[in-house]
Order: structure tokens, then C-alpha cells, then sequence
């Protein structure tokens, strides 16, 4: 097996010459386990990972040419940033590289397939280095036509209700949170109540803002900074990585957990390593404040490759609101503010690690696949085994990342609209004699346990997802 790949000059991309320097540099002959015809991301066993140094991985094995890809095609979208309705971040971040997957699921109207000619360069004769496909019979673009039909018999003002839900959390925070610092001057027990209330009121806003950031520029997904991550990096981590690449090895939330928490399947896990099947809450309460040091770690290395903008001030919001609200000192808010941040990264890891996609029974590297080649929709599937517990539950659904399965598949879709679509997902599931599988929120933790210690690969080719758990119409309530 290769060595991890590396660059030289303290890893800044900017001091390799050219294109061919970089690739170089870097050993690009290895190859994934899971797809063996596909090359393995540079970059991604870096000790400081980042969203950027993801992307920049994307732009050398993507065969974009400095362009956007979709499918076989090159296009020069420069122009169209200004005026893209979703935002220019998402054209911005994504130059450079093959966007296949993202223009397939992100975009529902047709608007967007009548435009693309307009910026068409060239056809490009690299192949894609993703084993997803988008056949016009296939399982997602089928299914997606159908979704289309029933979103117009649906009622049309739905969203509002998330809103609602948002706005709510948000007051629920500004009031609760100097209510929690002043508590503590009087009563410690009535302050640890409300403490471990305001980090679950952060908690479910936080998850709640993210519904906002997968969509549209608006101001709701600035709400997500406030617990001191940054919506703009999770763009990148997570609608463009994870969602996409879910359980791959361009999966980088699934990288930026290593070494400390090996979720792939490899027959060499140390004892160590499994070991975080019984550590992995202490991990997890340092994830928010890690993922900020790395992030600006990296800003830090690369300042004009960084996604750090204003809203990263947003930050400051709850200690500072606290601060002068709440009548404790300057060192005691602080310390208040830590215990708040340890409490809400568990809760909303805890909460991400049950949305169905950590399970032992789901496909991850290292796995053998149906095959080479899949469709991206039933790769879904195969990644995630959904919570039944969510479906008529709107505010759980909004705050608990459930209704997971069509969350994936349609991303820009509110939450109050998935639980609409799952009689048509599930039939179309017959159709293709694929599967949605389900569980419960008690059993998804013990099975992300299960696949923190598994070191033996599913195979997916055979009888294995027919040994699952299915669904049904009737256990979801319709």
C-alpha cells in the first residue's frame, strides 16, 4: 500500500508550479479498496485535514481543467456566479472540479439543465473518478421525476413551519442562555439544569440551521455559527462531501474523525482503535472545539484559501449575550460557555451519529460494493439505515437530522416537506428490490458502536441486504 501522500513546503499547494508539479508531488497511483478502478484523494490522510485541501484533492484527479464537470462535460460557469439562486459559494468553492453529483440532486425545476448549454466548453475524455451514475432509467433520476410530480400536490407554504421551529429555538436561546449565568449566581443546581437546557436548545438550533444551509443563501443558515461552527465549511464537509460522497473515502466527515475514531472497516484496526467504541463520547465532546482549531489552523497556513468570513464572528454571540446579561465575571462566563460548548458538541454529534449513516449493517470503504459501477440513489440506501422514530415528528425531524434517507437524496428539500415522499420512495424502492431499512435511536448507537470495533467487510453483491430489517408503509403510519 502507498504511503499517505504529502506535499512539500509546509503542505501550501500554492508553492507547487503547475498542475503536473503537483501531481508529482504526490503519489497518485493508489488506488480505493471498495473501487479498486478508482484512484485514492491526495490529501486525505493528512494529519491537518481541511474542506479546502479537499477540494484542492478533487481539482488534481477530477479532470475538470480549471472548469466545473458535470458528467462529461466541461463548463465555464464564471459568469453565472453573480447570479446563481442558490449563491455564489456554491460555484465558487466547487472550481475546479466535478460537480456531477451535486448538480444531479441539488437542482429539481429543470431550470438549471436548460441554462448548462449556454456555458458548455468542451467535452473531456478523463474518466470520472466516482463509480456514481445518473442513468435516465436508473433508480435516482426515475425516482426524482416522481418526487418532482408530488411536490406540486403538497401543501405550498410547509416551510413555514421549520421556520417557526427556528425562530422559536433562537428566542428560546436568547432567553434561556443569561437565565442559565445569572442561575448560577443563586442556585448551582437550578444552574446545571439550565445549563444542560440552554446546550440543548444550541443543540437543536444548531441542527435546525443546517436544514437553512443546504439551501439557498438565506439569513437562517447563519445560525449555525453560533455554536462555533461555520456553515460556509460545512458546506464543503458536508452538503458537498458527505451527502455526495457518503461513507467513501472522499467522505471527509468520515475522515477528519481519524486517527481517533476509525469508522472503516480494516482488517488491521488496532485494539486501540476499536477501543473508541467505549471512548468515543470524550472524543465527540472536543468535536466543535476541534473542528475550529482545525479550521483555523488551516486559515492560518493558507489565508487566501480560507473560508472564514464574517458570520465566524457569530461565535462570540453566546458568551458576550451571556456575559452582560447574566451577571457572572468575565472568567466565570467563559468557563460557562466552555462546559456549554463541550455539552452541545455531544448532543450534536450524538444526534448526527443516529441519523443512520455510522451503522455496522451500512456500506463504507473498504466494502465490497454491487459493483463497480452504482447508482448514486441506491448508494444512498446502502449507506443509511433510517430512524423510524422521525417521520411524524416534525420538530424531531428538523432538530434530530431524521427523515435521513430522503434528506440525502433531496437535499434542498425543508424537512417539513420529506415526510410527503415516503410512500413514492418506498414503492420505487420495490420497483428496484432495493431497501430502506430502518432502526431506532437506541439501536443506531449501539450499532455506530459496532462499526467502530468492525474490522471484517460487508459484501453487498449478494444475500446481505436481504438479511436487513425492512420498512414499511405501516411502521412509518400511513
Amino acid at each position: 500500500m502507498a504511503a499517505p501522500l504529502s506535499v512539500s513546503h509546509k503542505g501550501s499547494l500554492q508553492n507547487l508550479q503547475s498542475p503536473l508539479a503537483l501531481i508529482m508531488a504526490l503519489n497518485t497511483d493508489r488506488r480505493q479498496i471498495s473501487f479498486p478502478q478508482l484512484k485514492y484523494p491526495p490529501f486525505r490522510d493528512d494529519e491537518l485535514k481541511s474542506t479546502i485541501r479537499w477540494i484542492k484533492g478533487k481539482q488534481i484527479l477530477d479532470g475538470a481543467e480549471g472548469l466545473w464537470r458535470i458528467h462529461d462535460g466541461l463548463y465555464d460557469l464564471t459568469e453565472f456566479i453573480p447570479s446563481h439562486p442558490g449563491g455564489a459559494q456554491w460555484i465558487q468553492f466547487t472550481k475546479g472540479t466535478d460537480i456531477t453529483e451535486q448538480f444531479e440532486t441539488h437542482h429539481l425545476k429543470g431550470i438549471a439543465e436548460s441554462l448548462l448549454p449556454k456555458y458548455f466548453v468542451r467535452k473531456t475524455t478523463a474518466h470520472r473518478n466516482q463509480p456514481f451514475t445518473f442513468h435516465e432509467d436508473g433508480f435516482y433520476k426515475t425516482l426524482k421525476v416522481k418526487i418532482i410530480e408530488k411536490l406540486q400536490e403538497i401543501p405550498p407554504d410547509l416551510r413555514k413551519k421549520s421556520d417557526y421551529v427556528s425562530d422559536s429555538l433562537l428566542i428560546a436561546f436568547l432567553i434561556v442562555t443569561p437565565l442559565c449565568s445569572w442561575a448560577w449566581t443563586q442556585n448551582a443546581i437550578i444552574g446545571a439544569a439550565l445549563t444542560i437546557l440552554d446546550a440543548y436548545i444550541l443543540t437543536s438550533l444548531t441542527i435546525c440551521a443546517h436544514n437553512y444551509f443546504h439551501r439557498a443563501d438565506n439569513w437562517r443558515m447563519y445560525l449555525f455559527n453560533i455554536s462555533g461552527l461555520s456553515y460556509a465549511d460545512w458546506r464543503i464537509s458536508h452538503s458537498m462531501s458527505h451527502h455526495i460522497y457518503t461513507n467513501t473515502v472522499y467522505d471527509v466527515e468520515i475522515s477528519m474523525a481519524e486517527p481517533f475514531l476509525q469508522y472503516l472497516p480494516r482488517r488491521d484496526k488496532s485494539i486501540w482503535a476499536q477501543m473508541a467504541a467505549f471512548y468515543w463520547p470524550i472524543i465527540h465532546s472536543f468535536s466543535i472545539i476541534g473542528m475550529a482549531v482545525s479550521m483555523y489552523l488551516s486559515a492560518l497556513q493558507n489565508p487566501k484559501e480560507s473560508t472564514l468570513e464574517w458570520s465566524n464572528l457569530l461565535v462570540l454571540f453566546g458568551p458576550v449575550w451571556m456575559y452582560f446579561l447574566g451577571g457572572l465575571s468575565l472568567a466565570w462566563t467563559l468557563a460557562l460557555w466552555f462546559v456549554m460548548t463541550l455539552l452541545t458538541s455531544l448532543q450534536f454529534v450524538m444526534f448526527g451519529l443516529t441519523a443512520g449513516h455510522h451503522s455496522h449493517l451500512n456500506f463504507f470503504e473498504g466494502d465490497t460494493p454491487r459493483s463497480e459501477s452504482i447508482d448514486w440513489g441506491i448508494h444512498q440506501l446502502d449507506t443509511v439505515v433510517e430512524r423510524i422514530d422521525t417521520p411524524h415528528d416534525h420538530f424531531k425531524s428538523l432538530t434530530r437530522f431524521g427523515d435521513h434517507a430522503l434528506h440525502h437524496l433531496f437535499p434542498t428539500l425543508d424537512h417539513a416537506e420529506l415526510k410527503y415522499l415516503y410512500p413514492i420512495l418506498i414503492q420505487h424502492c420495490e420497483k428496484f428490490e432495493s431497501k430502506l431499512r430502518v432502526t431506532n435511536f437506541y439501536s443506531s448507537l449501539i450499532s455506530h458502536c459496532k462499526q467502530l470495533i468492525r474490522k471484517k467487510p460487508n459484501d453487498f453483491r449478494g444475500s446481505y441486504l436481504r438479511l436487513s430489517r425492512d420498512i414499511s408503509l405501516r411502521k412509518l403510519g400511513f
